[in-house]
């Protein structure tokens, strides 16, 4: 199975998981708050693809995101890890893992559930909603907050995936993401994207890139 999880960074703000099969087709959808539930996500005999969407990995030298802490990354003058300058690089924005980092809760929650998950024997790939929308999508995407966001992800996503029709009326824009997630693990899982970053900071999976 294939499960996308778009992880929030608090336990309070209830993380979306979506489920899809081999052949692309929606299972289930679900809610969960603890990082418990989301660790045990799968069953313990079998081992699945988990595709998380959040930074799942900290810029080579550091071993935190603490500004009191003397650790230093190996390049002093980068901005973050090597996969979001290459996002930059591309004009999709993103937000750069470093010592002013705003998501730093995120990161460390994503860093402790991709590791407890691959403790269970799962693979776990770090991926990222928006630039797999600008590539799945192009560029005009509507801007997060925006009325037409909603409808634009629903009016995407069905296309691309099946039994999604009996969820459209609960589908919201974490939910979206989850499944967004879930999809681009199964395009993972297919050979059918690219991956930006260094073995040493980890891998961003997204969507096949133009040629």
């Amino acid at each position: 199975m294939i499960f996308g999880v778009d992880l929030r960074a608090s336990p309070t703000r209830p993380t979306s998981v979506a489920v899809l099969d081999h052949d692309g087709r929606l299972c289930s959808l679900a809610s969960m708050s603890q990082d418990e539930e989301i660790a045990g996500i799968g069953k313990k005999d079998q081992s699945n693809l988990i595709a998380i969407g959040s930074p799942l990995s900290l810029p080579k030298g550091l071993c935190c995101l603490e500004a009191t802490c003397p650790c230093e990354t190996d390049i002093p003058q980068s901005k973050g890890r090597q996969a979001e300058m290459e996002l930059a690089r591309m004009k999709i924005s993103c937000f750069f893992t470093n010592k002013r980092s705003i998501m730093r809760t995120l990161i460390y929650r994503g860093i402790t559930v991709a590791n407890q998950l691959r403790s269970r024997g799962h693979k776990v790939i770090e991926v990222y909603p928006h630039g797999s929308k600008v590539i799945l999508f192009g560029d005009r995407i509507p801007p997060k907050k925006s009325p037409e966001t909603l409808p634009f992800m629903k009016d995407h996503l069905s296309p691309l995936v099946d039994g999604l029709d009996p969820h459209l009326k609960t589908l919201d824009g974490n939910r979206c993401n989850a499944i967004l997630n879930a999809y681009t693990g199964l395009l993972h899982h297919q050979e059918e994207t690219d991956s930006l970053g260094t073995e040493d900071e980890g891998w961003v999976v997204l969507p096949r890139l133009p040629r």
